[in-house]
């Protein structure tokens, strides 16, 4: 709604591109604008004066009816005030159109590529892979709404010096038995003890340094046993991403792009913005803007920045987005401005859109980063594990998705910059801003439906009188808002906002407003409030990636 009005006001004002917000106070108006400073500034009068020259201009404008009418409030803001006709039109929408009521074409015919979660190979999802998984495919989920079209891209870490430590390790120390028991815990416990034990022995160093040589130079014995890590490690986080409900179209390792990166490095020398320097290859930026990057060692291997590099370069040939977007936590900041600057240098996107959607750390107990190598980390298998089981005590049969809901909405309702300090009681809480009370004012509105025999939604703003009513709504008809801008900023948490304020207003509604006994044509006005209520809360969820609940 917020783009229909700023389109009549550049109608009605000429204003290429006019603010338009939602008032904190519903008193305000349903949207407001500061419009008339602007114009006050130009014309040399004041706001006020501007302000009742803009009314008369948007009154005119207007679709008749659209408005009800405008206040100039305070210095000259502008609050404008929905007819009844116009928000039942809107309810309508609602009701006619389900889950599509409040997308867009905005993106049809671009594709955006969203890189996200990217764990490693031979180490196990914790949960500091949940920030980047759940606040990726919401960030997809959200743009789809928009219209575009989204490849979600799942980076593996599978090529590396780690790879060394854990081909060592395995040799020397691996228990067969173990091993196919529990493989990703086990090369864990492998991975800790030869960190443990390398602290103040460099052979083992150098002897990981020389497994790593081979694995890179086809070594048949090291290739072998690379690809069952792989392989025992997609089979483990599979069951996580289908317990989180995440899928991707495309998962490319970091081995998949190897071929390609002697291409990038002849690519940047030959284009004057890398050279060799100190037995390595930098790529070195214009005015210092940022530290040369590395991108071919003394040694002949790649870095992560070539890679990446040669990632941007096959995106591009392959699918043209106009966006691609890395769900990546804050601290591979100077990283990835480098890529990009890098990439642009190599004119590998020159019109495309290179975003770091930076998230902040999810930290252990403690305020420290978890960490795999001390052996400090929290595995993702086990938090939702114990998400189902707090759940269970509501309702065994919907435990699983109100359980894993309310990790997924934990994470997904913190502004994303935030750094989150790891609570068991915060993570798992099941009752106040939480997905387990949206799903029960899901399910509370719902079961009206099964309740309210004979009785059919029929529209009639008219008969909704009462503040509860009115608030309920207006509330409603802001869901398409909410979701436009979330998708702006890749910021679910504006999503997530605005539906735990709208789950209060519709259970104040729900309480005030009876249905079931009120009369028949009061009770149908309402009835299609409550039902309207159901399909943007369960829209909502779905963005987010966290599933409605028929019963709690």
């Amino acid at each position: 709604m917020i783009e229909v009005i700023a389109n009549i006001l550049t109608q009605a004002t000429h204003e290429a591109d006019p603010k338009v917000t939602i008032p904190e106070d519903p008193k305000l108006g349903h949207y407001t604008t500061n419009l008339a400073f602007v114009f006050a500034k130009n014309r040399e009068i004041t706001p006020q004066e501007a302000a009742k020259d803009i009314r008369e201009d948007i009154i005119t404008t207007a679709p008749k009816g659209f408005f009800d009418h405008i206040d100039i409030a305070g210095p000259g803001f502008l609050n404008m005030y929905l007819s009844k006709e116009t928000l039942a039109k809107e309810l309508s929408s609602i009701l006619k159109l389900g889950p599509k009521y409040g997308s867009s074409k905005e993106g049809k015919g671009k594709t955006v590529i969203v890189d996200y979660s990217a764990p490693n190979i031979a180490k196990p999802m914790s949960v500091g892979h949940l920030r980047s998984t759940v606040i990726g495919a919401a960030v997809m989920n959200l743009l789809k709404f928009q219209g575009y079209k989204v490849i979600g891209d799942n980076h593996l870490g599978d090529w590396g010096t780690q790879f060394g430590s854990l081909l060592y390790a395995y040799k020397h120390w691996a228990d067969q038995e173990e091993f196919k028991r529990k493989p990703i815990d086990h090369l864990v416990s492998l991975y800790i003890r030869f960190h443990k034990e390398s602290h103040d022995n460099e052979e083992l160093m150098v002897a990981a340094r020389e497994e790593t040589a081979k694995l890179q130079r086809g070594d048949k014995e090291n290739t072998r046993l690379w690809k069952i890590f792989v392989k025992e490690s997609l089979r483990e986080f599979k069951k996580i991403y289908r317990r989180l409900g995440v899928d991707f179209d495309v998962e490319l390792g970091e081995s998949f792009y190897q071929p390609m990166l002697e291409g990038v490095v002849q690519d940047a020398i030959s284009k004057g913005i890398a050279r060799h320097d100190e037995g390595a290859v930098k790529i070195f930026f214009e005015n210092e803007k940022f530290p040369p990057t590395v991108i071919e060692k003394s040694d002949g291997s790649h870095l992560y920045a070539t890679t990446d590099l040669a990632t941007i370069k096959y995106r591009m040939a392959k699918w043209k987005p106009v966006k691609i977007l890395y769900a990546v936590a804050n601290e591979q900041a100077l990283h990835l401005a480098q890529v990009f600057e890098a990439a642009r240098m190599l004119d590998y996107a020159p019109d495309t859109e290179l975003t770091h959607v930076k998230f902040g750390m999810m930290l252990g107990e403690s305020g420290k980063k978890f960490s795999t190598r001390k052996g400090e980390f929290i595995k993702l298998d086990d938090l939702l594990e114990r998400a189902k089981e707090a759940a269970s005590e509501i309702n065994p049969d919907s435990a699983e998705r109100v359980g894993i809901g309310s990790v997924k909405y934990y994470d997904l309702s913190h502004y994303r910059l935030s750094d989150i300090t790891f609570d068991w009681d915060l993570m798992l809480n099941l009752k106040g801003n939480s997905a387990p009370y949206l799903q029960y004012t899901y399910s509370r509105l719902k079961n009206i439906r099964k309740k309210a025999k004979g009785l059919k939604p029929k529209i009639d703003i008219g008969l909704l009188g009462g503040e509860s009513e009115i608030r309920a709504v207006d509330a409603l008809v802001h869901f398409p808002d909410a979701a436009r801008y979330a998708a702006e900023k890749y910021e679910p948490n504006h999503l997530a906002d605005y539906l735990f304020r709208t789950a209060n207003v519709l259970n104040s509604f729900y309480e005030n407003s009876p249905i079931i006994s009120a009369e028949k044509n009061v009770a149908e006005a309402r009835l299609a409030v409550a039902m309207a209520g159901v399909e943007v809360i369960k829209s909502g969820l779905t963005i987010l990636g966290i599933e409605t609940v028929e019963r709690m």
